[in-house]
Formats: C-alpha cells, sequence, structure tokens
C-alpha cells in the first residue's frame, strides 16, 4: 500500500507494507468541538503499530529513516505555494530544506536557518501594445 501524506508544504508518498491501513475516528470535546484521531495502522512482528497522522512531520521522518516497516518514495513534491520558491537567505531552492509553517505564510530554510513569508503571487500583466484595440 502506498499513502500521499501532506506535511510541511509537501506531499510525500511512503510506501507501506502489505496489511497496513488508515484508521480514522473522532472524538467530541465538552465544549462540542470534534477533534480527528487518524492513524496509520501498520503490521509489524505480528502486532500493529499505530503512527498518528498528527504531528503531520512524523510519518515522513519514520519514512525516511525505514523505521517500523514504512519507506520514502522518492522525493517530496512541494505543494503549489511552495513551488518555485527559494530562500533570500542562501538561495536554497530544494523543497526538502524548505519548510512551510502550519497555518500561516511562513517558510523555514532549514539549509541556513532563515524565515521568510511566502511571495505574493501576481497575474503576469499584458503589456499595453498587446491590449486589444490599442
Amino acid at each position: 500500500m502506498r499513502v500521499r501524506h501532506y506535511a510541511l508544504g509537501k506531499f510525500y508518498v511512503i510506501d507501506c507494507p502489505e496489511g497496513t491501513r488508515v484508521a480514522r475516528g473522532s472524538e467530541q470535546a465538552s465544549d462540542g468541538l470534534v477533534s480527528l484521531h487518524d492513524h496509520l495502522v501498520v503490521p509489524r512482528n505480528g502486532t500493529e503499530i499505530r503512527i498518528p497522522a498528527d504531528p503531520p512531520e512524523l510519518l515522513p521522518l519514520l519514512a525516511e529513516s525505514g523505521n517500523f516497516g514504512v519507506s520514502l518514495v522518492g522525493e517530496p513534491e512541494p505543494e503549489v505555494r511552495l513551488d518555485g520558491v527559494s530562500c533570500p537567505g542562501c538561495g536554497q531552492d530544494d523543497v526538502t530544506w524548505l519548510q512551510l509553517r502550519a497555518g500561516s505564510e511562513s517558510v523555514r530554510c532549514d539549509a541556513c536557518g532563515t524565515d521568510f513569508e511566502l511571495p505574493i503571487l501576481t497575474e503576469p500583466r499584458v503589456p499595453a501594445s498587446r491590449r486589444a484595440g490599442g
């Protein structure tokens, strides 16, 4: 089984042993809010190991190290917001070194430690000489 997992602005493809399944669960708190508790359930040595989906960076870290029977397939692919971004501090543009902070537009470069905001994408402007009627 292969799963595609999102963490830190990147998509990871994770190879899992036969018999792995995704377990989705939820819990309602006293304030009425529902929280999700998703896990990847991996069979290992006659038992099952539950790998939580939170924090999101845990599964890619375990897969990169080859622990618990899961392994990383290929390189991470950038989310659209990270595609083409480079660090203003060192110029690093390899997505494996860039981490998109959860819930923000802030990026951290692991290569040099710089924190920076994502550039604002603007639509390409049509030169005045190419506009219709002009």
